[in-house]
């Protein structure tokens, strides 16, 4: 690994000429996938394989963040069963990593400052189901210490198949800092349809506590969650909070998404997605050339038949519109999705769609895949220039 980066940037001649090798080389593998993946995806990117999971599993969440203390860069944490992996794109390798402390799926989870004065980032687990009623477990992963930490339970509850993201705090709730917002999911306590829920909870690490915000106008289960810029066309600012189609009781696939803003504590309705979908992926990354920065990718899922999508939807908070991504190579649901950087490119930036169910049958898959985004300032001729993974 050290020693490609040093020949890619190397200016002496010898490093040149290795340059120019690996770029023919580039032309010759992507340059086919990209034909063969149509014109979107030359314009806005490619999917890839990478290592599989070590695990195959589903009911998953992922999130991105530093990698354990002794690795270098970001890596993609996977959450959910009695499994806690973690995906390093810099050497595209996969690590097993001590698990929850309560082994669950259905989890929700997002990266955010660790508890009170830890260092760091840690990643967060909330909620989930173990063979019983929905949990209000909640834990943190710290990336330093290589730990989990117990922390308050939700206040509200147990709940699986929620969402979670991290934004600013909503101010006069006795919260500070950054908090990571829990909204949406089932809880099996709880009679018919009311199990279904709209409840929001933000737990903020500055303070260690809990507090109820302004609940969602749609209560949803198996929807996709992601924080990124507000939408300019409603007239929001700062960071946002997206809850992205859904499940609901007697229905399989809204396509029903809504935004908040901590800045007013309160939901509004955002652009329906246009695939009807739930137990999908959200993450937000990058967009594609074409498309103003910080768009929230809405990946696989299971549509209103019962099926299990490869589908790729992204939206851009500037434009307040949607676009179709190229597709998944392997349909996809009850997955782990995030962004980072991407297979030994960190200067690329990837989204990864993991594990979970492609069919309708109990069997959990091991895929990892990473879209590639494509951006003006990568491309040389219509294709990536960079060595091939391997």
């Amino acid at each position: 690994m050290r020693r490609m980066q040093r020949s890619d940037e190397d200016d002496s001649p010898p490093g040149r000429g290795r340059r120019l090798v690996w770029r023919r080389l580039a032309v010759l593998v992507v340059a086919p996938l990209l034909a063969l993946a149509g014109a979107s995806a030359t314009a806005q990117g490619i999917w890839v394989t990478v290592a599989p999971m070590p695990t195959p599993r589903a009911g998953l969440a992922g999130a991105a963040a530093e990698c354990p203390d002794g690795l270098y860069g970001t890596c993609v944490y996977v959450a959910g069963g009695a499994k806690f992996e973690a995906y390093r794109p810099a050497s595209t390798t996969w690590s097993t990593l001590p698990p929850l402390k309560t082994p669950r799926d259905s989890v929700a989870s997002a990266t955010a400052p660790c508890p009170g004065d830890g260092h760091g980032d840690c990643v967060y687990a909330f909620g989930g189901v173990s063979g019983g009623p929905s949990l209000a477990t909640a834990e943190a992963y710290g990336t330093q210490t290589n730990t989990w930490l117990t922390l308050p339970p939700m206040p509200a509850g147990g709940r699986q198949s929620a969402a979670a993201a991290t934004a600013p705090c909503a101010e006069g709730l006795g919260l500070r800092g950054t908090c990571v917002y829990v909204f949406g999911g089932r809880n099996t306590a709880l009679p018919g349809p009311s199990q279904i829920l709209n409840l929001v909870e933000a737990y903020s690490p500055a303070t260690n506590t809990w507090a109820t915000v302004t609940p969602m106008q749609t209560s949803r289960v198996g929807h996709g969650g992601a924080a990124a810029p507000c939408p300019a066309g409603l007239g929001l600012r700062g960071t946002c909070v997206y809850a992205v189609a859904s499940g609901a009781f007697g229905v399989n696939a809204s396509q029903s998404v809504e935004v908040y803003s901590p800045l007013l504590n309160q939901w509004m309705d955002a652009p329906d997605i246009p695939t009807g979908r739930n137990f999908l992926a959200a993450a937000t990354a990058p967009c594609p050339e074409g498309m103003t920065d910080g768009c929230v990718y809405a990946l696989g899922g299971r549509s209103e038949t019962g099926a299990t999508l490869t589908t790729v939807e992204a939206y851009s908070p500037v434009t307040n519109a949607w676009t179709t991504m190229p597709p998944m190579p392997t349909p996809h649901r009850s997955l782990a999705g995030a962004a980072a950087p991407c297979p030994r490119h960190r200067e690329n930036r990837c989204v990864y769609a993991i594990g979970g169910l492609v069919d309708s049958g109990p069997n959990p898959t091991d895929t990892a895949e990473a879209f590639a985004i494509e951006r003006a300032e990568r491309r040389t001729g219509g294709a990536l220039t960079h060595p091939p993974q391997g």
